[in-house]
């Protein structure tokens, strides 16, 4: 008896190109000129209970984000070991129920394409991640920045000042 997959779907954004080049070409004619990468830390602000500036920023924006697997994986992970009260989700979800509600309705209610990448755009993350050390950021910022660069775009929707070492603009703004 064939049983039923549980696989996520894949996002529209997902290609199999393995040249980089018409990699990112595939994803700005896809997603447009206008998209605001989102990382995780300004995610976990907008369930930040003494947060205003993120959530209300996500509530009234009209840009189309994406953001990465990696970025769905931390943000989800350190919701789920946070501690009590530290996030909150519409209804009071934390931890765990919370990772779900983010999974499940979040990223859909904020217009949050998910970019799967490929291996030639982690390899290029890693030797990025190699060549920035002295910036303090982690291979998954590092990840972000990349994707960032690949869609041609100089801003983020962040919290981490590192973005700022490298280049990069944060939204909503400090």
């Amino acid at each position: 008896m064939a049983s039923k997959s549980n696989k996520c779907s894949q996002p529209v954004a997902e290609t199999l190109s393995t040249d980089i080049t018409a990699y990112w070409h595939q994803q700005i004619s896809l997603l447009g000129r206008g998209t605001i990468f989102v990382d995780s830390g300004a995610i976990l602000e907008a369930h930040n209970r003494q947060d205003k500036n993120y959530s209300q920023f996500f509530k009234t924006a009209t840009f189309k984000f994406v953001t990465s697997s990696f970025v769905v994986a931390e943000t989800a992970r350190r919701f789920i070991k946070s501690a009590p009260y530290q996030f909150c989700g519409p209804a009071g979800e934390q931890q765990i129920a919370l990772a779900i509600h983010f999974i499940r309705n979040w990223l859909t209610e904020n217009r949050v394409v998910v970019l799967h990448v490929p291996e030639v755009v982690f390899d290029q993350a890693c030797r990025t991640f190699e060549g920035n050390r002295h910036t303090g950021c982690d291979l998954n910022d590092i990840i972000s920045f990349v994707i960032v660069k690949g869609l041609e775009q100089s801003r983020i929707a962040a919290k981490d000042s590192h973005f700022r070492t490298l280049g990069l603009t944060l939204l909503p703004g400090a």
